[in-house]
């Protein structure tokens, strides 16, 4: 890698966009007063490659300049095998990393940084932010001010790439510290295995015993294997057959459609609900409309009415004019007329009374229906709260949820492999020795059981036989302890587990599981149907109490209508309804009559002079009833206008349509299947799924009879020991192989190994010292340099052969030969094709002039192959360093905008 340039903005002491361009191949200068930022740009190179740019680590923190805490922001330009990279990263706010390649990819975000990893080998920064362990060699070729002097500590994963690169030349090394014990050692290990004379001993000498007597065990278990083969054999073939009835995929199959069928049945019966419900919405829309047509109807007649009244009462007051003049000579009969008139006119006001008390007897009526249907409804909703509720108080009642039975299953797992475990590995005693011998023997102070032929024992176990002493058998069992402490344990996980969830045993559990899902499924049903027969409307919530309160609202407003007497059917009431209505018509007529009566022809208009006061009164009475009628008009209009009772029959109509519609759309929904269809569908899968868990219950029985008799005949755990110690006769044969070539190797290696030492250690720091000399002779003409294997810096020897301890020298002589190893490790880097830079920050501080001036000639020499970047404040000493002279310049305001 090699730098090309530098930007940062808000970072640290930089508080506007400042450069750093024109980086060169070799050797590059930069020279500044103290406070200049030299130590910040190299503060911002690390930041631009290896701090992740999301990160809030108290050192990303740091960068913020103090004056007005702006997002940091950094550029860098460097060049990988001939391409020119940009990386560009902003911190702490609105943060983000953009990397542009020479190819034209433009990556961000953590695509750039893994990109930008990949690319110079360092490793992903911790939380914390990069330390010397996930920069690698990088930690070791840029050098911050004030440690150019000490010595090099290198951290792992720098020493792992140098490693890589001397390895790739030379091998790995033998020498070092630890190598001059190592060949006593290996002589050591030697005697452990050989005797003198070469025969085996020790560990040596024990496997080759192991071995055989691992083969002569595995030869008699082999013959009593034989004879249980047939066994086996049946064993086998009922273990196929469970495995075809086991098949997880066929009982799934059939769980998903039984699981189907049910659901279909579900949303069948829910849409049949709903099309009954929607039938008779339907008729209740059709009333509602019936009911506008009506007020229309009755609002048309009273307009009539009015205009028919307004013209009888016009003629009236001509006739009223002309019967004036015989207002005296007719005085007498327009009194009996008068009279006539006043009762017609009362019996048209009754006949009107008592249709108004039809009318609103009408509505109650039909407000008492209303309920009667509402009523009905809520006792369904509230059946079905109370179905719901209950199931609910039945399902939270119930312990084993899905987590219980989990922990269920898995201990009975566990429990039921712990005690195969401790079964396989027990000792099978058998007693020939009839029944009617067995009196008085006892089995660990027990009477012996009629029947009893074996006992399987993982403990010691004693039988007592009367007059002749008692029997021991202590079986020698591996891990005997372990195995009685797991089966013990995993008993004591499952009955915890089954008392935790209240059951005592796990079929039970499986069973309240069972049961908790079915309650929890028909309380979610009994929900669905409290809102089908409860549904929400305008002004009012779904469910039973709303429903009920509603109910009770109407009711309220029945009794202030029926004023607590009884109602009639609704064909009395339509029927007494109807009588009213003709009554009014009848005496209407009736007073209409009268009133002709009142008017004569033109010839008796002398006549009709004398009844002026009798047509005064009728026409008086004639305005009031147009009055009143118009009053009723007008209180009929303000109640409710033409456009209300038009826009009421419209949307009456619209309801109606809507409903209608629902109806035909709900009745599309339905398919070919019948709920019978699907009934007779969820019972044959529910049979096929308990026939095929019978037949695996029935030959999980018989297999487990086969094995008792395999454990009768002491099959049970013979193939897993033959396996055993095949295994362990495998083990114990790599063991004496292994030895055998240990001891050959140690024989081998301890006459070579101190012949080998020193020559591969000479040859393993060959690079490092072959590219380290030409600069040392430099500086210290004669000198030689030491490593150990970790390439620590352990001393120098100078003329005379005297070895001087690295860290007693000078600290400038420290700091001169530490600057020279890191450009030599830069050197194999960069020949290696690995990218390497090396960046000093005011190094060389306690040289003299005489070496200074050797050191600025390493530097120079150095830099044909290695790319070296300089930053010094002493301008005067370094004039003489030569190499590219770079300058800090101002960018421009809107380059790396900040946040």
């Amino acid at each position: 890698m090699k730098l090309r340039s530098l930007a940062v903005n808000q970072f640290k002491k930089f508080t506007a966009p400042a450069r750093l361009d024109g980086i060169g191949d070799g050797l590059s200068v930069v020279v500044g007063a103290n406070e200049m930022g030299k130590s910040t740009l190299l503060d911002a190179l690390h930041a631009a490659l290896f701090e992740r740019h999301a990160s809030k680590a108290q050192q990303i923190v740091a960068l913020q300049n103090d004056r007005n805490q702006a997002a940091p922001v950094v550029e860098l330009a460097f060049e990988v095998d001939g391409g020119l990279y940009r990386i560009t990263k902003r911190f702490l706010k609105k943060p983000f990393a953009r990397l542009d390649c020479p190819d034209g990819r433009t990556l961000e975000g953590d695509a750039a940084e893994d990109a930008l990893r990949a690319l110079l080998r360092f490793e992903e920064p911790g939380k914390t932010g990069a330390k010397a362990g996930t920069l690698g060699m990088w930690s070791v070729l840029w050098v911050k001010q004030g440690l150019s002097f000490a010595d090099l500590a290198l951290p792992e994963t720098a020493r792992s790439s140098l490693h890589v690169a001397l390895e790739s030349e030379v091998g790995a090394v033998l020498g070092g510290k630890r190598g001059l014990a190592l060949p006593q050692a290996i002589e050591e290990q030697r005697d452990d295995l050989l005797t003198k004379a070469g025969k085996p001993r020790g560990a040596y000498g024990k496997a080759v015993e192991a071995v055989e007597a691992l083969a002569a065990e595995i030869a008699a278990l082999a013959a009593r294997r034989e004879d249980l083969s047939k066994t086996l054999e049946a064993l086998e073939a009922a273990q196929e057959r469970l495995g075809r009835l086991s098949a997880p995929a066929r009982d799934r199959q059939d769980a998903e459609e039984l699981a189907e069928a049910r659901a279909r049945h579900a949303r069948l019966s829910e849409l049949e609900a709903r099309i009954a419900g929607a039938v008779h919405a339907v008729e209740l829309r059709r009333r509602d409309l019936a009911a506008a047509d009506a007020a229309v109807a009755e609002r048309r007649r009273l307009r009539e009415d009015a205009g028919a009244e307004t013209e009888a009462l016009a003629a009236s007051g001509a006739r009223l004019e002309a019967a004036r003049q015989a207002q005296e000579a007719a005085r007498a009969r327009m009194d009996a007329l008068r009279q006539e008139v006043r009762a017609a006119e009362a019996a048209v006001g009754a006949a009107e009374d008592s249709a108004l008390a039809a009318q609103a007897i009408a509505a109650a009526v039909e407000r008492a229906a209303r309920i009667r249907e509402l009523e009905g409804r809520l006792a369904r909703a509230e059946a079905a709260e109370a179905r719901a509720s209950e199931a609910r108080r039945k399902a939270e009642a119930i312990a084993v949820g899905e987590a219980a039975l989990a922990a269920i299953r898995k201990a009975e797992t566990e429990a039921a492999a712990a005690e195969a475990r401790l079964g396989a590995a027990a000792t099978l005693i058998t007693l020939d020795i009839p029944d009617a011998r067995r009196a008085g023997l006892a089995l660990d102070g027990r009477p012996l059981a009629p029947g009893t032929t074996t006992v399987r024992a993982v403990e010691a176990v004693t039988l007592d036989i009367p007059e002749r002493g008692r029997i021991t058998v202590a079986p020698a069992i591996k891990d005997r302890d372990l195995l009685l402490r797991r089966a013990q344990e995993a008993a004591a996980r499952l009955k915890a587990a089954l008392a935790g969830a209240g059951v005592a045993s796990p079929a039970e559990a499986e069973a309240q599981h069972a049961l908790r899902d079915r309650l929890m499924k028909e309380a979610e049903f009994a929900r669905s149907e409290v809102s089908l027969h409860a549904p929400a409307s305008e002004g009012r919530a779904a469910g039973a109490q709303a429903l009920a309160d509603h109910i009770a609202g109407l009711r309220a407003i029945l009794t202030r209508e029926a004023g607590g007497g009884a109602l009639p059917s609704r064909d009395d009431a339509e029927a007494a309804l109807r009588a009213a209505q003709a009554d009014v018509l009848s005496a209407r007529a009736a007073s209409q009559a009268g009133r002709a009566a009142l008017t004569g022809p033109e010839e008796e208009l002398a006549r009709l002079q004398a009844d002026l006061a009798t047509l005064s009164a009728r026409h008086e009475q004639a305005e009031q009833r147009a009055a009143r009628l118009r009053a009723a008009l007008e209180s009929a209009c303000a109640t409710a206008d033409d456009a209300a009772l038009e826009a009421a029959i419209a949307t009456a109509r619209a309801a109606l349509a809507r409903q209608e519609a629902a109806i035909a759309a709900l009745s599309d929904q339905r398919t070919e299947e019948t709920l019978p269809q699907l009934e007779a569908r969820i019972v044959r899968l529910e049979q096929a799924l308990a026939e095929r868990r019978e037949k695996r219950s029935a030959l999980q029985e018989e297999i487990a009879g086969l094995k008792s008799r395999l454990e009768v005949s002491e099959a049970a755990g013979l193939d897993e020991a033959i396996a055993l110690k095949a295994r362990e006769l495998e083990l114990c044969e790599a063991e004496r192989a292994r030895f055998a070539r240990e001891a050959q190797v140690l024989t081998l290696l301890a006459r070579t190994l101190r012949e080998a030492e020193a020559q591969a250690k000479e040859r393993y720091l060959s690079p490092v010292l072959k590219r380290v000399e030409p600069y040392l002779r430099i500086l210290f003409p004669g000198a030689r340099i030491h490593f150990d294997e970790n390439l620590r810096i352990t001393g120098v020897e100078r003329e005379g052969a005297h070895r001087e301890a690295f860290e007693h020298l000078s600290l400038g002589t420290q700091e001169q030969i530490a600057v020279l190893v890191r450009l030599a490790f830069a050197e194999m880097l960069v020949e290696r094709g690995e990218p390497a830079t090396v960046i000093l920050d005011d190094a060389l501080v306690f040289s003299d002039d005489d070496r200074i001036k050797r050191m600025f000639d390493i530097l120079n020499m150095a830099a044909r192959n290695v790319q070296i970047l300089v930053f010094t404040c002493r301008e005067q000493v370094f004039e003489d360093l030569g190499g590219k002279l770079l300058a800090l310049k101002p960018g421009g305001v809107d380059e790396l905008m900040s946040a």
